[in-house]
């Protein structure tokens, strides 16, 4: 094919036509590594949350910790997953959830898994709140 040949088949498909096409190509690529990037986000926060939860409440939770994830037999073992956790996150969370993560891993206080919440729905959902750290504990006296 003869440059020419390919001008004039240029000229009927329309360059605009080809630019457009190719944005929407980008547009779509794009489109489905986000999605792809916020459903392994979505999947991830959630095992987080419920493995920190445990952490933070493991004389309390450690029964039922044990039946769901038989593999996690002591508080040693469920920091060991939730530092793998952490060292995944690198992947895919915000800087603040992987920072506010490394807090909570080093203290295990109520106070830091209840910021790391915060720090999650803000990650995921973009959630603008009012909420504070406090407004996740329980005062059942």
């Amino acid at each position: 094919m003869s440059i020419e040949q390919i001008i004039a088949a240029l000229g009927l498909i329309g360059i605009g036509g080809i630019i457009q096409s190719l944005i929407s190509y980008f547009i779509n690529s794009r489109k489905v590594k986000d999605d792809s990037k916020q459903a392994t986000k979505e999947k991830r926060y959630k095992a987080i949350i419920l493995l920190s939860y445990a952490f933070v409440n493991y004389e309390k939770e450690k029964t039922k910790l044990i039946i769901n994830r038989p593999n996690i037999q002591s508080k040693e073992e469920l920091f060991n997953e939730l530092n793998a956790e952490w060292v995944n996150m690198s992947l895919y969370a915000s800087d603040g959830v992987i920072l506010k993560m490394k807090n909570l891993l080093e203290s295990n206080s109520t106070e830091d898994y209840n910021i790391l919440i915060l720090e999650m729905r803000k990650d995921l959902y973009s959630v603008k709140t009012k909420l504070g750290a406090d407004d996740f504990k329980l005062n059942l006296n």
